[in-house]
């Protein structure tokens, strides 16, 4: 019997407690939400196999379940949002027991088949090499593309705006430039 046996409880808050024995290891989850919005949070404690199914038993605003194994008697706590396997044997005197439903529902997800390794990408073909572009634009020069012959951009000493090596005004202002070599 390769599938496990699930044991469920709804609460009256909308929760629901789902049980399960996953190989050596009790799996407690609890889940809760309307349909559009499930929350579900689970926990799994070593418990070894069991030998009965789970009792579950309302004490003092706490859930116990009572797990009977080969090991020992264990008892995990739920409360509120908080799952704890317990130290120490409670006091089931005046302890409510509710009843567990079995469900073929499964809390342990179905192990995922491996992902299929990648293909190894191409490496991409060289860009062709482009032609520069140039820009004109009233006293305005854009050139991309192609290796910068000016090494040293020069600037209008009135406005800071950028002027050409020839030009003796600067384009912005009409400022005198000053260091032209005249050929």
């Amino acid at each position: 019997m390769g599938k496990f046996m699930t044991y469920v409880y709804d609460l009256e808050d909308g929760q629901r407690l789902m049980v399960e024995n996953a190989g050596g290891d009790t799996v407690v989850a609890l889940s809760s939400g309307d349909e559009g919005q499930q929350q579900s949070q689970s926990n799994a404690f070593e418990t070894g196999k069991w030998l009965n199914p789970p009792e579950l038993f309302r004490v003092a605003g706490s859930l116990l379940l009572r797990i009977e194994s080969k090991n020992a008697v264990e008892f995990i706590r739920v409360r509120a949002n908080q799952m704890q396997l317990m130290r120490t044997g409670p006091d089931l005197g005046n302890a409510e027991k509710l009843k567990l439903k079995k469900s073929d529902e499964s809390i342990a997800m179905e192990p995922m088949e491996p992902m299929e390794p990648m293909e190894p990408m191409t490496p991409m073909k060289p860009m062709r090499k482009m032609r520069p572009m140039e820009m004109r634009m009233g006293g305005m020069h854009m050139s991309m593309g192609a290796a910068e012959k000016e090494t040293e951009k020069r600037f209008c000493t009135q406005c800071g705006k950028p002027v050409r090596d020839e030009d003796r005004f600067c384009a912005s202002c009409g400022h005198a430039l000053s260091g032209q070599e005249d050929s």
